[in-house]
């Protein structure tokens, strides 16, 4: 069964999981994952899912706040 987390960037289970990505991301970016990256930092994100399964992290996602009325979807 998954089971659903709210948390924030924090978490270590995401922040394991978006190093994950980022190592994905980095092989097919090629030589453009560096301006990429610099898209996709994780610090002071308020909104974040992740999605366990027999209590192993299996996915996640997160909000970006940019103002009031702004948000990105981030790390999926």
């Amino acid at each position: 069964m998954i089971k659903l987390e709210r948390t924030n960037s924090e978490n270590r289970d995401f922040i394991e999981l978006v190093k994950l990505l980022d190592s994905a991301l980095a092989i097919v970016d090629g030589k453009d994952h560096v301006f990429y990256s610099q898209f996709n930092k994780i610090d002071n994100i308020r909104y974040v899912i992740v999605a366990y399964e027999d209590g192993k992290a299996v996915g996640c996602g997160a909000i970006k706040e940019y103002g009031q009325h702004t948000m990105e979807v981030k790390r999926m």
